[in-house]
């Protein structure tokens, strides 16, 4: 079976109505360097996780259930 890349904060971006390209003003990088951390092939840095948190309100005692790829 796939893993499911980012899937718990894809489907929070899903709930709170953000997209990729709402992300590019957020973390300051376009859409291509989104999707690849999106899609698993590169890690988040702690200042993305922290302005990706703060947009979509995770507490940051929780990064980690949503910035680390889980099957």
């Amino acid at each position: 079976m796939a893993k499911r890349k980012y899937a718990k904060l894809k489907a929070l971006m899903y709930e709170k109505d953000v997209r990729q390209i709402d992300l590019e003003p957020i973390i300051g990088r376009k859409i291509a360097y989104i999707s690849t951390r999106l899609n698993g092939k590169e890690p988040w840095n702690t200042q993305e996780m922290q302005a990706i948190g703060q947009l979509l309100e995770i507490p940051r005692e929780q990064w980690l259930d949503y910035f680390i790829d889980q099957a």
